[in-house]
């Protein structure tokens, strides 16, 4: 018997090319085959698991459960067999993937664990481009980008939209009330590049007047906003999202039960000419597994 009791190899890959593009044609385009070719492994694939990997929605397929487990695995197998085969070339090239990121998931959120990756990945030369530009795939360097648009209109796939709720240090909330709403009029507000967030906020939550949500401190970069609130100097608006690695360690407390969905959200593109690359495959399936495990109150 077989040490390895494996479905073919065929089969995974048709599987790991399919989840990438979310898509049975596109799947069979990067692969010379047809759909149906595509769509007949992915059955047989399933019959054997006994599990659905896909929902099939009209045009679309989303990833179950199941999937995202087994995408996961597939790619980090992939990626190590991929290195192996460079590690034995006679010529090996390291890998190089070029990250360009909006300076604010780059900063609070992707390289606090930016370590957590790299040994997924160790013969990789990473790159992180902190731009705001939603246009960085036009850069022949760049392999894959992450951008943050409004929720439902940006380029690519959707890695996550916040949501929002207010934000400061311990020492301020003993050093004044912070028990309603009513008690920020008492505190200094801290912007993250526009008022609006603030205002949507309170909006939301049926605060009308009380509060002028016109003063306090704008920054233009959310990890000085982050940053300010963590000294104190005021309460911010922050997030699930970007404000999660302050509040697990405690620098940052959420305050009052409330939150409001973001209309803004990240969106994950990989360039056309590094889609298939598998350092691409790889930091992907780790976005999406890692965004899974650190999203917060939820």
């Amino acid at each position: 018997m077989s040490k390895f009791q494996l479905p073919p190899l065929n089969a995974l890959r048709a599987f790991e090319v399919a989840a990438r593009h979310r898509s049975f044609k596109k799947a069979g385009q990067e692969l010379h085959v047809t759909r149906v070719a595509v769509s007949r492994q992915i059955r047989n694939l399933e019959d054997r698991l006994g599990r659905a990997l896909f929902e099939r929605r009209n045009q679309q397929i989303v990833l179950t459960e199941a999937g995202e487990i087994l995408l996961a695995a597939v790619t980090a197998s992939f990626s190590r067999i991929q290195r192996a085969l460079v590690q034995l070339s006679s010529k090996p090239v390291p890998a190089r993937l070029v990250i360009s990121a909006d300076p604010d998931f780059a900063g609070l959120w992707l390289v606090p664990r930016l370590a957590d990756f790299y040994a997924t990945v160790p013969d990789t030369l990473i790159e992180i481009l902190a731009e705001k530009s939603a246009s960085a795939l036009h850069d022949p360097r760049v392999s894959c980008a992450i951008h943050y648009a409004e929720a439902d209109r940006g380029v690519g796939e959707m890695l996550f939209r916040p949501k929002l709720f207010p934000v400061c240090a311990e020492k301020r909330r003993q050093e004044a009330p912070l028990e309603s709403l009513s008690d920020l009029r008492h505190h200094v507000l801290l912007h993250d590049r526009t008022m609006d967030e603030w205002e949507e906020y309170l909006r939301t939550c049926g605060v009308t007047s009380g509060i002028n949500v016109r003063s306090g401190i704008v920054f233009s970069d959310s990890s000085h906003c982050m940053d300010a609130a963590v000294r104190g100097q005021g309460v911010a608006m922050g997030d699930d999202f970007l404000a999660a690695h302050h509040l697990s360690e405690g620098r940052l407390t959420r305050l009052f039960s409330g939150a409001v969905p973001s209309r803004n959200a990240y969106y994950f593109s990989a360039a056309e000419n590094a889609a298939s690359h598998p350092a691409v495959i790889a930091f992907r399936a780790w976005l999406l597994s890692s965004i899974q495990r650190s999203r917060i109150g939820e």
